[in-house]
């Protein structure tokens, strides 16, 4: 359920600079080019290069293939022997940086200059970041691809079949679709899909790294069941970061797991947040539609009541206002436009009137409403990321107060006129400005008369 938005930045003796950084170059004389893994803490890149003249620097440019708002190229710089043939072998430390998910697919190429200042590039080369302490299999179906080691053929079909039909629900009742293939890796246990990824602090099944499309599930064959229900989970949050994918924000939390539930009540997995919700609504315990936008509690009680709300909200929305209304709303999104505004065109009403409304649908006690002016949030878009694959923290937001209205009889606060000494000493200060400018040219024109009539003096 978690989902995974990392982005590998900067590591100690690198620098980024932008894709368009390619210019002419020599073909590069590069044997024994590669890359040994250490799975999940190093890979090691090594090649011995070669020039005419005595190789002066090398950089190593590297990178990884995921959807961004801004490409970037690594630039790493290795320590070598200056000559004209020379070995050179650099670390990537994960455990610096932060590890990539199974299955990331990497890229590097050598980039050096000679002392004649003759510049070299090798071609680029990929591999592919997965352990080999297990035998992976791979099928195949339209946009999916499932990778398995634990169990046997008819598992990983049983698997692969239930993210089909989680793809064909998502299509009909959310429009929700893919736009390019999706990787699942299965771990045949929670503890094999802990250790594929360093320093991660809790799981709940199973893991989704948006921009990379790579979903990593523990799933043994004999909890294929739940397994069924958590592969239509994660992979409607790859669709849904499919159609929203934006640079101007994240969509509300509610509405991201809330479709990713919705999806996997073919398989009754929303029953167990179902119960919470009940009884949040028989002890007038739900929580507000603004307090589930950004992370889930970290309680668990709280986080499954986050759940089972999400799920019963977008379900009121697409029984109530259909599919077409739901995607509507997901590209408004994407559009950049905000929540309250965004539901606004779509539906006729903000988070607040959707709250109201659900609430009655629910049979749950309406909403307190305060004669006081609300303290609305308004986020500071600064990302923040966990460098180690961690879940995105949440942004805080900064709070500011609507103020009250005036229109009925208020008067609105006038700005503050500035003392009247300041005023006068301005004006005076302006005054003795242009005196001394108009003295200045009168001294200057009648400097230059004078002159004038000297020399017709001394012409006569």
């Amino acid at each position: 359920m978690r989902i995974k938005i990392t982005i590998i930045f900067l590591l100690f003796g690198l620098t980024f600079i932008p894709v368009d950084s390619s210019f002419a170059a020599f073909s590069a004389e590069v044997t024994n080019d590669k890359v040994i893994f250490s799975f999940p803490e190093t890979a090691t890149f090594s090649a011995r290069l070669a020039a005419d003249a005595a190789i002066a620097s090398v950089v190593l440019e590297y990178g990884n293939e995921q959807k961004n708002c801004g490409e970037v190229i690594a630039k790493a710089f290795p320590q070598f022997t200056p000559a004209k043939n020379t070995n050179v072998e650099w670390i990537w430390d994960m455990r610096q940086s932060g590890s990539l998910p199974p299955g990331a697919s990497l890229w590097w190429r050598w980039r050096y200059t000679d002392d004649t200042g003759r510049e070299y590039l090798s071609e680029t080369q990929t591999a592919t970041w997965l352990d080999n302490t297990h035998k992976w299999q791979t099928i195949t179906s339209d946009f999916l691809r499932l990778h398995w080691y634990d169990g046997d053929q008819a598992f990983a079909k049983d698997l692969l079949n239930a993210g089909q039909v989680g793809l064909e629900f998502n299509k009909s009742q959310s429009g929700l679709i893919p736009d390019s293939p999706i990787d699942i890796y299965i771990y045949g246990n929670q503890q094999d899909m802990k250790d594929a990824i360093l320093f991660e602090p809790a799981w709940e099944g199973g893991a989704t790294y948006l921009q990379y499309d790579i979903v990593i599930i523990g799933i043994s064959p004999s909890n294929a069941v739940w397994g069924r229900g958590a592969m239509v989970h994660e992979l409607t949050h790859v669709l849904v970061h499919h159609l929203t994918f934006s640079c101007l924000g994240r969509i509300p939390l509610w509405i991201d797991e809330g479709l990713a539930v919705y999806s996997q009540a073919e398989f009754d997995a929303s029953a167990t947040f179902k119960d919470y919700l009940d009884q949040a609504i028989s002890q007038n315990g739900i929580l507000s539609l603004h307090s589930i936008s950004g992370d889930f509690s970290a309680i668990p009680e709280k986080s499954r009541l986050s759940y089972g709300e999400s799920y019963s909200i977008i379900k009121f929305l697409i029984d109530t206002y259909k599919q077409e209304k739901m995607t509507s709303l997901l590209t408004t999104l994407r559009d950049g436009i905000v929540i309250d505004n965004a539901l606004t065109k779509v539906y006729g009403f903000d988070m607040d009137g959707l709250e109201d409304v659900w609430r009655d649908s629910v049979g749950a006690v309406r909403r307190v409403v305060s004669a006081q002016p609300t303290a609305q949030p308004t986020p500071t878009f600064v990302p923040t990321f966990v460098p180690v694959s961690g879940a995105p923290l949440a942004v805080t937001p900064t709070p500011y107060a609507i103020p009250t209205s005036t229109i009925n009889g208020g008067q609105p606060a006038l700005r503050g006129s500035p003392p009247i000494w300041l005023t006068l000493s301005l004006l005076g200060f302006c005054c003795l400005l242009m005196l001394i400018f108009g003295v200045f040219t009168l001294g200057f024109f009648v400097r230059s008369q004078n002159i004038k009539a000297r020399k017709n003096d001394q012409a006569n």
